[in-house]
């Protein structure tokens, strides 16, 4: 019967249904008092989130909640407060209306904070804006720090792992000279909110959040094996770029359920979850 139950559950999470058993145990986990910041990172490597407990997860581990329950309708009280503040000055400097769409003015507020905010409006070229941007954009449509090195080692990483998965399309690429031109560091910036439906990217950052920067790597990789028929079909880079550039709607799925085989293929799912990694600096209100 053990055995039975075991090949269920692989079978469910071959297709992304998450068992009783892990809606289960993350309620056990956010009925503790205080919240195990540790025991959710963990969570969120092994398992699949449940969607109804997401929005929440994240707050927590990201730390924009505390992990005593106790405070934090006064923290979500003060967050608001933080966000009203810098809504009205905006408004009063006549740098957003209500047209501005909701990954623009989460830049301009995060620029407005940290002292950056430019005199005069200038356009988005800078890469690190552009990731706040598009992440910004996503997580509006989702229901209710220093990163350049790492980001830098999971492109090399990528282009590695391609070669070992699959050395034909690697050498496809390669010959083309894609390497070079493909906007990998933008992918992994934004955690692939620009190429994946939002539906399939949650269960990426979920494995982000908990601590793994790596999963991305697998995200890209399979980009490439699930689309290697119609790339080794193209003989120009500019066709196979317009390609890449948006993934259909309805392969997302296909995808994330690709990556996160590799992933615990390469033993993702066993790390232990790292409170010094750049997603986890101090995000207390001051």
């Amino acid at each position: 019967m053990s055995d039975e139950r075991n090949f269920r559950t692989y079978y469910y999470k071959k297709f992304g249904i998450g068992g009783v058993e892990e809606k289960k145990s993350i309620e056990i986990l956010l009925n503790e008092h205080p919240l195990n910041i540790d025991k959710l990172r963990q969570f969120c490597l092994m398992f699949q989130v449940p969607a109804k407990y997401r929005i929440y997860l994240w707050k927590v581990i990201l730390g924009i909640l505390p992990c005593g329950q106790g405070s934090h309708e006064f923290v979500m009280d003060q967050r608001k407060q933080q966000y009203n503040d810098l809504l009205h000055a905006l408004k009063l400097m006549r740098r957003v209306d209500n047209s501005t769409t909701a990954g623009l003015l989460v830049l301009k507020m995060y620029k407005l904070e940290t002292g950056m905010l430019t005199f005069e409006e200038q356009e988005l070229v800078d890469p690190d804006d552009m990731a706040l941007f598009t992440i910004s954009e996503a997580l509006s449509n989702i229901e209710e720090d220093d990163i350049n090195e790492p980001i830098l080692s999971l492109t090399e990483k990528a282009v590695n792992s391609l070669k070992k998965e699959d050395p034909k399309i690697w050498q496809h690429l390669n010959q083309h000279d894609m390497f070079s031109i493909l906007p990998l560091r933008a992918w992994f910036l934004s955690g692939f909110a620009d190429i994946l439906p939002n539906t399939s990217m949650e269960r990426i950052w979920d494995k982000v959040v908990g601590g793994s920067f790596a999963v991305l790597v697998h995200v890209a990789v399979a980009i490439f094996l699930t689309f290697k028929r119609p790339l080794l079909s193209m003989n120009n880079r500019e066709s196979m770029l317009k390609y890449l550039s948006k993934l259909p709607e309805d392969s997302g799925d296909v995808v994330v359920v690709k990556a996160l085989d590799l992933w615990q293929q390469h033993g993702g799912h066993q790390m232990v979850a790292r409170s010094d990694s750049p997603l986890f600096s101090d995000r207390s209100p001051s």
